[in-house]
């Protein structure tokens, strides 16, 4: 059995997955982008130097010229099975086209539990769930995905989960008091409690929610001191600058753009990490990887109902984090509020968050891809 696994590229916190699967299945990986996307940090490094991959960009060619690539190299390769990432509109369809015409088997890889609402997404969306309906298979970030699917008609025995995971090893190493003491001093921090923001500041990150929450805590006297540090980069940056000034957020500061090679270290500094996502026309958060992250380093999580990892299996309200309704400061603020008033509150999801996030490993997410390449075989 030969594999083609078809995507963008390989981002960091995949690497060790897709070396994974390499060494468990006979896997070509094949990567079309040159990981200039709009939602991509250009900062943040690139993989898969070492892997088995097809290069389509590779020079700089033209969409219609790598499109001409993808042809040959499916056509041309002998693969079997072809796992396609749901990303790539016409690279999507291309190669759905061509394992039809080679009679390949064709699993599909995603991550999406609403479809967007742009005239463009409604006009293509019968297109998607035929795309849906008849893949031999589907890889799913999580349960609610697969139930996603489920109610778009897809026959719950061809989805296979694929709990989305990050690189635990990376952000589960130990930090140091003084380490701790280190970084407070270089962000100018005493004794104040940390609420953390990581993320693209844009319009779906849900920022503004995030900000509002913190102008009602403000008010709140009795709360212990605290510091908001709100890190990444993104178009709405300097609408959030002005949003804080306007409502005299003083102890909220902007940090640009974190190495991930440190965020460990902020989170083990951080009380509370905050995913306030909403969903809007076109994006829905299919997880948000900085949940796991955070979790190795037992930082509690507050997420939004509208972040997949808060939907999908793995944050889950009261036992190892909190989940608020999305768009809602008031409830968010009360979240905070809870969290930063009670460290007894706050140690126990702690250490429900360390205990959770040891499971979620990417043999366990590997697993999913290769329980679905076995079952398209199968049925070969």
């Amino acid at each position: 059995m030969r594999v083609a696994l078809i995507t963008n590229f390989c981002p960091f916190y995949r690497v060790k997955l897709f070396d994974l699967l390499a060494r468990s299945l006979p896997l070509t990986f094949i990567f079309f982008s040159d990981g200039s996307e709009k939602n991509w940090e250009s900062l943040n490094p690139v993989g898969g130097e070492e892997l088995p991959a097809i290069h389509l960009r590779a020079g700089g060619v033209s969409t219609l010229r790598m499109l001409w690539r993808l042809v040959r190299t499916l056509w041309r390769g002998g693969f079997d099975v072809y796992i396609q990432g749901l990303s790539g509109r016409l690279v999507v369809a291309v190669a759905y086209l061509v394992a039809r015409w080679r009679g390949a088997s064709y699993v599909l890889w995603t991550g999406l539990w609403d479809h967007p609402q742009t005239l463009f997404h409604r006009a293509t969306f019968p297109c998607v769930r035929y795309l849906y309906r008849h893949a031999d298979a589907l890889v799913a970030y999580g349960s609610h995905v697969r139930d996603y699917l489920v109610r778009l008609g897809v026959a719950p025995e061809r989805i296979f989960i694929a709990w989305n995971t990050a690189d635990n090893e990376r952000y589960n190493r130990p930090v140091s008091e003084g380490e701790l003491m280190a970084l407070r001093a270089e962000l100018g921090l005493q004794d104040e409690r940390v609420v953390l923001f990581v993320g693209r500041l844009s319009e779906e990150k849900g920022v503004d929610v995030l900000l509002r929450a913190l102008a009602r805590l403000a008010d709140r006297t009795e709360v212990p001191p605290w510091r908001a540090l709100i890190c990444g980069r993104g178009p709405w940056g300097e609408v959030l600058r002005q949003q804080c000034r306007e409502m005299k957020l003083e102890n909220v500061r902007f940090l640009d753009y974190v190495p991930n090679e440190r965020l460990y270290q902020y989170y083990a500094l951080a009380e509370v990490l905050v995913v306030p996502s909403v969903t809007t026309r076109t994006f829905k958060e299919p997880w948000g990887l900085i949940v796991n992250e955070a979790m190795n380093q037992g930082c509690v999580v507050v997420a939004s109902d509208a972040v997949g990892a808060a939907r999908g299996g793995l944050l889950e309200d009261g036992r190892n984090g909190m989940v608020v309704p999305e768009g809602d400061a008031e409830a968010l603020a009360r979240a905070l509020y809870e969290l930063l008033c009670s460290p007894e509150r706050r140690a126990q999801l702690s250490r429900a968050a360390r205990v959770t996030i040891k499971d979620w490993t990417y043999e366990r997410m590997a697993q999913g891809f290769i329980d679905a390449g076995r079952y398209v075989r199968k049925g070969a």
